[in-house]
């Protein structure tokens, strides 16, 4: 198996791990558009921010359509929204494997 078929079956499980939890919305809000402007204060615009801006990038940079300078670990970043909350330790274990991959 190929470095790319591995980051995007790993981002399939961690969308499909999002839908279980409720975190996943079918449309874009409006601050995709302007993500960079966007400070992420709450596990809902995390939640937003990974679905709409992190784990569409990660697919790119997997498959060398996007060149990403240093390596972005997702994990941390996630415990910090999400670390108390137990039912989501399947998500955080599923984003730790992601950080794990090339």
């Amino acid at each position: 198996m190929t470095d790319t078929y591995l980051v995007v079956e790993k981002i399939n499980e961690v969308q499909e791990e999002m839908k279980r939890n409720g975190l996943w919305v079918s449309a874009a809000p409006g601050w995709v558009r302007e993500f960079e402007k966007r400070s992420v204060a709450t596990g809902e615009d995390f939640s937003e921010w990974l679905q709409f801006i992190y784990l569409p990038n990660r697919k790119l940079e997997a498959a060398g359509k996007m060149g990403g300078e240093e390596k972005k670990y997702i994990a941390p970043q996630a415990t910090k929204f999400f670390g108390a909350d137990v039912q989501k330790g399947k998500l955080l274990q599923l984003l730790i494997e992601l950080d794990s991959l090339p």
